[in-house]
């Protein structure tokens, strides 16, 4: 039996991951190997996200992790399991590109020319290295490499450091630009797409109304053209609409309170009144840790892109880093799982709150998993072809907690997938 062959279940859906980089500059994140806040891992890699997607075109969904491999400074790369699609369930891999120094957040994208997707990875630099760098890498496919990429190009950032990033894609025609979250400024940096594949010209600036922490892009108030949402340091989230007058402009932000240290967001349709809602993974402070939870911003359905006030909910644990979205106990509500990096000498945990079905848009108190290094990253998809959506979770490696059957909602022990 080839040795990289091995069984694990199937990921359908995907999820983005993002690293709350002030939790760990203020909990003892000192750049030296592998680490996990709280944990003193020093395994071989360290995975900071997960996202699901079909990356060798052959209609089974493969998994794709960020990981740091450590050294005397982080060397990082991304690991792709393909899934073999004669086989479901069983992974080939991983197969190991190229990212750059220390790999967290990413987002999967796609450029024009290829039919396979490619990846943006965030950079963040790491001390005490001289040497470190702030860069958002682009990774085209290989298409001489089945879920390999290409070498990677840089998205140059200057001096600020890089804390999350998204791209657009309408339409699934390409990727027209880039958005970026990163400190020393009030702004986002949006990459727009030169004349060839996966080529950007120099950033643009778009006011974020506050020093962003991360970024999504979607199409907020239903004009067909892509906006932004932007969570700052200022514990508030902009939304921040494209210009349908003059494509490729943002108009000003509008600002709307959420939890303390926003640290990741996301957009679905929460309350199923066809209009995108907002949800914010708030990761508290260090001094001030329990200010964390999720905050749910429901769009207002007579202002097409405007938001109602958001409502913030515990989740029962600390640091807060990444959030999913998906139905997880069959009610054909979408549900909310976050992952919680946890506190110094804490494992953190994954939180599933699910949508109360008698309130939409409202949640039932959090049910938390416990973790075991610090989740950095979740997502959700039926990962055993059981038709139950299950959690992956990037925490050391990444681990899995399969739904157990015959209780919705609910999730057994994690099992391990290493790097």
């Amino acid at each position: 039996m080839n040795p990289r062959r091995r069984k694990f279940p199937l990921l359908e859906s995907t999820a983005g991951a993002a690293l709350l980089l002030g939790l760990l500059g203020c909990w003892g994140h000192t750049g030296g190997g592998p680490y996990l806040l709280g944990s003193g891992y020093a395994g071989p890699a360290q995975s900071y996200g997960v996202a699901v997607a079909d990356l060798n075109g052959d209609g089974k969904p493969d998994l794709v992790s960020s990981t740091s491999a450590g050294g005397a400074y982080p060397n990082g790369f991304v690991s792709v399991d393909l899934q073999l699609a004669t086989a479901p369930g069983t992974f080939l891999g991983p197969i190991r590109s190229a990212a750059g120094t220390n790999p967290s957040v990413f987002a999967v994208a796609s450029f024009q020319g290829s039919t396979l997707p490619g990846l943006v990875v965030v950079n963040p630099p790491v001390a005490p290295d001289p040497t470190a760098t702030n860069t958002v890498s682009v990774l085209l496919p290989d298409p001489t490499v089945a879920g390999g990429f290409l070498a990677p190009t840089a998205l140059a950032v200057g001096t600020r450091n890089p804390s999350g990033v998204a791209a657009s894609d309408p339409a699934g025609q390409g990727t027209p630009f880039v958005a970026v979250a990163a400190d020393g400024g009030s702004d986002v940096l949006v990459f727009f797409q030169g004349t060839s594949a996966g080529t950007y010209g120099a950033a643009t600036p778009v006011a974020a109304g506050g020093v962003p922490t991360a970024v999504a892009v979607a199409d907020l108030n239903g004009d067909g053209y892509p906006d932004l949402a932007v969570t700052t340091t200022g514990n508030t989230l902009s939304v921040i609409l494209q210009n349908a007058a003059q494509p490729g402009t943002f108009l000003a932000p509008v600002s709307y309170p959420v939890g303390s240290g926003p640290a990741a967001v996301t957009v679905a349709d929460l309350d199923g009144d066809g209009k995108p809602d907002l949800v914010v993974a708030n990761g508290g402070t260090a001094t001030a840790p329990t200010t964390q939870g999720l905050t749910i911003l429901l769009q207002d359905p007579a202002n097409a892109g405007a938001f109602k006030d958001g409502v913030t909910y515990s989740v029962g644990d600390y640091g807060s880093t990444a959030v999913a979205v998906g139905d997880l106990n069959g009610d054909g509500k979408p549900d909310v799982a976050v992952a919680n990096l946890g506190l110094p000498g804490l494992p953190g945990s994954v939180s599933v709150l699910l949508q109360d079905p008698a309130n939409p848009g409202a949640f039932l108190t959090a049910v938390p998993y416990g973790g075991a290094y610090g989740p950095t990253g979740v997502a959700i998809g039926d990962l055993n072809g059981d038709g139950l959506p299950d959690l992956a979770i990037a925490d050391g490696g990444t681990l899995v907690r399969f739904q157990v059957s015959g209780k919705p909602g609910t999730f057994g022990p994690p099992v391990a997938f290493p790097r």
